[in-house]
């Protein structure tokens, strides 16, 4: 084949948090082992451009802003640059992004999670596409999503045309593809949040769950445990995230692993979040029960200690959960308490029964014990899912080098 894709401009609104960040990685790389040759530019706000630069992947880093869950409204707030208006830093990220796109002239557009972009930031480059759809130096602007998240609406923008008439763009009728990397029977994104659009609909692919890792890309368990330092014992891993209730949690857990003897029989490693307030990180390394226990701050590829664990206890966010069904570890689920629901929805589609899911209110207020302990000793393993990014890039990319510019239609 004539291969036509040669460079891909990603963009990946987040700025805290490695979900969008580990989950833009896979589908970059499971794209470049079938073409090593394409560049690939990611604009993002990503608090771990890490995890792009490990494979080769350029990130122009925006100023970061974080969405505030925990308080009323959840507002958004500049990360850093406290002196500074929030828009006068959307400006900013905004001219980042259409100096990126002009540099680099991309073929492809990836946009994952946002349609519009944080703030609708992206609707200037979305505005490039309308002028150029049809044309010699159209490009081919991609969606990717989750699957389940908080509403999304397409929205409309106006414009005055040549004869001075107003009229408006159709977001959706801007994109070529739209990704779900979820399975249908969990979510469907057409009914669940974009109105049953049968233009959409045509769009739609749904390519299942993805992971940065495939199974055989796992390492040994002498590896995974030397990489973390940790010694060949059984195993409990913590991760329990930054938001809402979290330090009651912990020290719930701690307290629950300290008054049954579990550090006896396993070493506990607690993950801290990278972005919990220092005061509940050094709450918890100070508490008498953590003694014992080894507290570890980010971890680039926790799927490694799951892997090789006895039990984990953690949220249920899309990359966590999608790394215990590629596992097959015991595990305690507690979701995060969102308005959306998002977490309580995804922890409902993925019961197995190497899964114990408790709400916060239950996990906080009730005595889970007897039920924890006879889960850990009685539970057992499920089969590992290998879920492939490789097949799933190979979709993507064979799309996109079929992919021909068509006419522009009126919007």
């Amino acid at each position: 084949m004539n291969h036509h894709i040669k460079r891909i401009l990603v963009y990946t609104h987040n700025s805290i948090g490695v979900g969008h960040a580990f989950r833009t990685s896979a589908v970059i790389t499971g794209i470049r082992k079938w073409r090593p040759d394409i560049d690939f530019l990611v604009v993002s706000g990503t608090s771990v451009p890490q995890v792009f630069f490990r494979e080769g992947v350029e990130v122009i880093k925006l100023p970061s802003v974080k969405l505030d869950i925990d308080s009323k409204n959840n507002p958004l707030r500049s990360r850093y640059l406290s002196g500074f208006e929030l828009e006068n830093i959307f400006d900013f990220r905004q001219r980042l992004i259409l100096a990126s796109f002009d540099f680099l002239q991309p073929d492809a557009l990836i946009i994952e999670h946002n349609m519009t972009g944080q703030m609708s930031e992206l609707i200037p480059l979305l505005m490039k596409k309308w002028m150029r759809k049809g044309g010699p130096v159209d490009f081919a602007v991609v969606h990717i999503c989750r699957g389940i998240m908080k509403w999304i609406p397409l929205l409309t923008i106006p414009y005055q045309n040549p004869r001075h008439r107003s009229e408006s763009i159709n977001i959706g009728s801007l994109y070529d593809f739209m990704y779900v990397l979820e399975d249908r029977d969990v979510i469907d994104i057409n009914k669940e949040f974009l109105g049953n659009d049968p233009e959409l609909e045509k769009k739609i692919h749904y390519l299942g769950k993805i992971t940065n890792r495939t199974l055989d890309e796992l390492p040994n368990r002498n590896q995974a445990l030397e990489r973390c330092g940790l010694p060949d014992r059984p195993l409990i891993v913590v991760s329990l995230g930054r938001n809402g209730r979290v330090l009651d949690l912990s020290l719930r857990i701690l307290d629950f692993i300290n008054r049954n003897g579990l550090q006896s029989g396993y070493q506990i490693v607690m993950v801290l979040d990278t972005y919990l307030d220092t005061k509940s990180s050094e709450t918890l390394m100070s508490h008498p029960s953590g003694k014992g226990v080894r507290f570890l701050s980010f971890t680039m590829d926790l799927v490694d200690l799951f892997n090789h664990a006895d039990l984990v206890i953690s949220r249920a966010g899309y990359n966590t959960i999608n790394e215990i069904l590629l596992t097959g570890v015991k595990a305690i689920i507690i979701p995060e308490s969102h308005g959306s629901g998002e977490q309580e929805q995804r922890a409902r589609s993925s019961q197995a029964h190497n899964m114990v899911v408790l709400n916060e209110e239950e996990a906080l207020n009730t005595d889970f014990g007897d039920k924890v302990i006879k889960f850990l000793e009685t539970g057992s393993r499920a089969p590992s899912r290998n879920f492939n990014k490789y097949a799933t890039g190979k979709r993507i990319i064979d799309d996109l080098e079929n992919w021909r510019p068509t006419p522009r239609e009126s919007c």
